[in-house]
Parts: C-alpha cells; structure tokens; sequence
C-alpha cells in the first residue's frame, strides 16, 4: 500500500497539518497571517465564497467527459471536496446536501480546469493501447502508470481491451509517455519486482518498447501497420502463407512456388496454425 505524498515544503498545509517547522513552510504560515490579519483589520476578510459557479463548472466539466478522478488530479483536491459540491447518497434514506460555500483557493483550483468539448470525443485506441504496452516493456506497471496519467488504476487496464478511448485519455497517455520513455521507472519509486513483473508480462506478449517505435515514429498510431518486434523470420513466412492460402485463395503448390518454398513446407506451416487455433 503506498502512502500519499506529503504537501510540499514552503506550503501552509505542510506546517499545520504536518508539522513541518522549516524555513520555507513557517514563512509561508507566518505571510498567511499577516495578510489574514491585515484584510480583517480592513473589512475585506471574505475567505468564503458561494458554491454555486464552482458546482456549475463540476457540471460542466463532466458534461465534456471529464471524470471525478482527471478533476482531481488537475484540482490537486480531494474526491471528498469535488463531489462535495453535488447532493449524494450517503445510505439508505440518507443524502448529504452540496456545499453552499466554499473557500476561494478551492473554487479558484476547480475553475482554473478548462472546458474542453473536445476532449470528449472518441479516438482509435491503437496508439494509446502501444504506448502503454511499451511502457510495461521498460518496467512501468500499469498501477503506478496510472497515477502518472491520472488515471483510475482499474480503468487502465480497460483501456488494453478497447478500439477506441476518449480523446482526453489519449492525449494524457502520448504526454506521459514522452515523459517516461526514456528514464528508468526505479527513478520514480516502482519497485524492483513490479517494474520486473511489468517487463515479464510485456515479454510474453512480445509488447514493443520505446527503442522500436523510435524508429518508426509514425507508425505508432497506425492501425495498419504490424509491429513484428521478436517475430521471427519463420514466423513472418507463416504468416504470409497462411495468407497466401486462406485470404488469397491460392492453392498449395501455388503458395509454395510464390515463396520459393516446397510444398511440404507448407503443409507444415499450416498444419501447426491449425493446431495453436485449435489450441
């Protein structure tokens, strides 16, 4: 189970909440006072207020396709403080009403995210679905991967098994992934034997890591094009056989003097497909 990162230095949440008596954090405690005290010597104390605009944009936020969780992490909040803007069941019977007010850094964070129509749009899921295998390849589990996005843990892999994902999720996987691809994941806390099980499972599936799609820096969005990363050469002259045969509708002999091969040879090559299908 990992812990939640501690606030950073140099933040009144670090010192109150956490007992940081540092430089940086007493000075940004002390400076927080001073303004406090100084705006109710004036009148102009309003550290409230309403919650209305902030629930709207939630709404709005949603509306466009944006998850609680993307909110969350853009916000820098809680799930309990987003969703504490909406009415919500608590139990049977029980509702918890939405907040009236708020503190103006909270409605300043939730306002500062941008509503983008866009975002909500579906895309192929081809080039997000590689760069999260290539990350695998070089030790990124899809549990820490995840947070890297931000996004939940459960729905990454969901993404594995789709054709297509939202636009907002694609764009947040290629940006990850130019971030990541060429360090270590050991450099951001994965351990050992996670980011060694994330390998073994990119390995058994022959996922492609960074270093191969470096070379073909188009193809890596292309549903067309067949990543042949450890496929071997009597794996790729099966394949155009069985092509040859099922697809193209050549006979035996045919498939055999086109791939300069004999027909025993083919024969072979289709009776051990017909097997791992049967398999």
């Amino acid at each position: 189970m990992t812990r939640k990162p501690l606030p950073p230095h140099g933040t009144i949440n670090r010192r109150k909440h956490h007992g940081c008596k540092c430089q940086d954090c007493c000075e940004a405690l002390r400076a927080y006072s001073n303004a406090r005290y100084a705006a109710i010597a004036a009148g102009t104390w309003q550290p409230f207020v309403e919650a209305e605009p902030v629930r709207r944009h939630i709404l709005r936020l949603r509306a466009a396709g944006m998850s609680f969780h993307r909110i969350q992490v853009l916000s820098g909040l809680p799930n309990r403080t987003i969703t504490g803007f909406l009415a919500a069941s608590t139990g049977p019977g029980n509702v918890r009403c939405r907040k009236r007010n708020t503190r103006r850094e909270v409605a300043d964070k939730i306002l500062s995210i941008p509503v983008d129509p866009m975002m909500a749009h579906l895309v192929d899921a081809t080039g997000t679905q590689r760069r999260i295998q290539a990350l695998a390849a070089i030790g990124w589990p899809q549990k820490q991967l995840a947070a890297r996005v931000g996004l939940n843990r459960h729905h990454m892999g969901d993404i594995l098994k789709r054709k297509r994902v939202l636009n907002r999720t694609a764009i947040a996987v290629a940006e990850a992934y130019e971030g990541l691809k060429s360090g270590s994941s050991l450099r951001y806390g994965v351990s050992k034997t996670n980011a060694n099980r994330a390998r073994a499972q990119a390995a058994a599936n022959r996922w492609a890591p960074p270093k191969y799609w470096d070379r073909f820096p188009d193809a890596i969005d292309d549903p067309h094009f067949t990543p042949e990363y450890k496929v071997t050469k009597a794996e790729i002259l099966a394949e155009e056989t069985a092509f040859l045969v099922t697809v193209a509708g050549l006979t035996r002999a045919q498939a055999a003097e086109r791939l300069g091969k004999d027909k025993t040879y083919i024969d072979r090559v289709l009776g051990q497909q017909q097997l791992r299908e049967a398999a």
